[in-house]
């Protein structure tokens, strides 16, 4: 049931307030390794088309997303109300949510996730079932599968972020069937879908076909332009227009840099495919480092890695604030998702990976240790 206050305001008591960190405002003289962002930087191509945009920024944006929405339906080959522009992915998720409120059945989301999807859906009065993960730590797909049969709709993020597994393509095949025989709608984040060997990882884009199925991206993660905040949504054109009409309370949701930015680094493919292979030989070196030094770590098809640093929250916490503290390189804490003694490792240039797993090793050592 829904908690006001004396005046009518709705309350939220599960929900609290974002607090970003304070090096994500004073990025200087650190190596940010806890936002999953993209070391390589965007495109020059996306660069010079914002530095242009800005040069406008007395013009408001197209109210539609454009040009950049007309250039993803002729990249994915879809007609352009199948299409929806956000800003970033989280608003699109917001939306969604919206859109799809008032649903007598739950939403089902898994646990040890992103945290946006629950903080939109309770937002939006959603009821919403969890699906735990599997031991291995990846989506348990038959208890997902189970629980579609009593939803309105399911929310699979795949990748898996904090997690980094993914699910094949015989498994996004076998959840778009047990959604449509439940008459649930699918939504698919695959915010980092960029990054995942194409032989492992199954989208939902072959399926958009289908009523029902829904694709969410962006480009914050391999595009490289998370600090100007634009994402998208693809698929089930009932959904989209839905979200289309919601918009009309936002009706200049994506600002007009982010649009030219975004549509140039669309363009760039060459930039994109130089990102993810430098990300997936990062990645290697980085996983055989954590190996060799007996730090756990979970099989990643993302630009992030998801390791064990110790026993519990305390543990983990400590080595993180050593890290920081005294070596100037932020990880991610995942005891707030419900992992304690994990940490999420953004995936840095192959040329700091040494000074990473050099300081780890310092941070991981007793607290009197010589650092």
């Amino acid at each position: 049931m829904e908690r006001h206050n004396a005046l009518g305001v709705r309350e939220f008591p599960s929900l609290t307030p974002f607090r970003a960190s304070p090096v994500a405002h004073d990025p200087h003289d650190v190596l940010r390794l806890a936002l999953s962002e993209n070391p390589l930087g965007a495109s020059p191509k996306a660069m010079a088309a914002a530095r242009a945009a800005v040069e406008q920024a007395h013009w408001y944006p197209h109210s539609d997303g454009e040009p950049l929405r007309g250039r993803l339906a002729a990249h994915y080959g879809l007609p352009g109300h199948k299409v929806i522009v956000g800003n970033g992915v989280d608003e699109i998720i917001l939306l969604a949510a919206l859109a799809t409120s008032g649903q007598s059945r739950p939403t089902v989301i898994t646990a040890n996730t992103f945290a946006g999807y629950a903080a939109s859906l309770e937002t939006a009065g959603h009821a919403v079932t969890t699906v735990p993960l599997a031991t291995s730590g990846g989506v348990d797909l038959d208890a997902v599968c189970e629980a579609a049969s009593r939803a309105a709709c399911v929310v699979a993020c795949n990748p898996h972020n904090p997690m980094g597994t993914v699910l094949s393509a015989d498994q996004v095949q076998a959840l778009v069937e047990a959604c449509a025989d439940a008459g649930a709608l699918l939504i698919l984040d695959e915010a980092y879908a960029e990054f995942a060997d194409a032989t492992r990882f199954g989208s939902g884009l072959p399926h958009l076909h289908r009523p029902g199925v829904v694709v969410l991206r962006t480009f914050s993660k391999a595009y490289g332009l998370a600090g100007l905040r634009c994402g998208y949504a693809l698929g089930d054109e009932d959904l989209i227009a839905a979200m289309t009409a919601i918009r009309t309370a936002l009706p200049y949701n994506t600002n007009r840099v982010a649009l030219a930015a975004a549509a140039a680094a669309l363009a760039d493919q060459d930039h994109l495919r130089t990102v993810v292979d430098e990300c997936t030989a990062a990645r290697q070196v980085l996983t055989s480092g954590l190996a060799h030094m007996g730090v756990p770590t979970l099989p990643s098809q993302t630009n992030f890695v998801l390791a064990r640093l110790g026993d519990g929250a305390d543990d983990a916490g400590a080595v993180i604030a050593r890290l920081a503290d005294r070596h100037g390189i932020h990880i991610r804490d995942m005891t707030g998702l419900g992992l304690p003694g994990w940490a999420r490792i953004s995936v840095p240039r192959t040329r700091d990976v040494p000074l990473l797993t050099t300081s780890l090793r310092c941070a991981l050592a007793a607290p009197d240790a010589s650092v």
